[in-house]
């Protein structure tokens, strides 16, 4: 029994295995951009939701206290997800604040220098 060469040919050849790495190589360098992006917009959009749930938590402090309060304070109170000069664990970013009787500030350091810093000011606005 004679079998011929198609017969014997088990596996791939070497060009076949290179076209195919190739190929995953340039799906990979399209991907892999868009999904930092994704990644670094998404770490963002959950710290400025922090920030608006500071704001409410201060706007809360202060109806009770006759004053803003720093991040500890708010953490103490209950109404803060982050303490002061704390890492958020949603977001990667670090907040500072700085309060006093009718003002106050909140701070959202990014973790990269590639990403924006987010800033909280007693009117409600988020400053970028």
């Amino acid at each position: 029994m004679m079998r011929t060469i198609r017969e014997r040919k088990r596996g791939f050849t070497i060009i076949e295995l290179l076209i195919v790495i190739a190929i995953i190589a340039i799906l990979a360098a399209v991907a892999i951009p868009a999904l930092l992006r994704a990644q670094k917009s998404g770490k963002e959009s959950a710290a400025t939701q922090v920030l608006k749930s500071l704001r409410t938590a201060e706007e809360s402090y202060k109806v009770k206290n006759k004053a803003y309060a720093k991040l500890d304070a708010l953490v103490t109170d209950g109404s803060s997800p982050v303490g002061e000069g704390k890492v958020e664990s949603a977001s990667g970013f670090t907040f500072t604040s700085d309060a006093g009787t009718d003002a106050f500030t909140i701070v959202a350091i990014p973790p990269k220098t590639d990403m924006s810093t987010y800033t909280l000011v007693e009117s409600g606005e988020i400053l970028q």
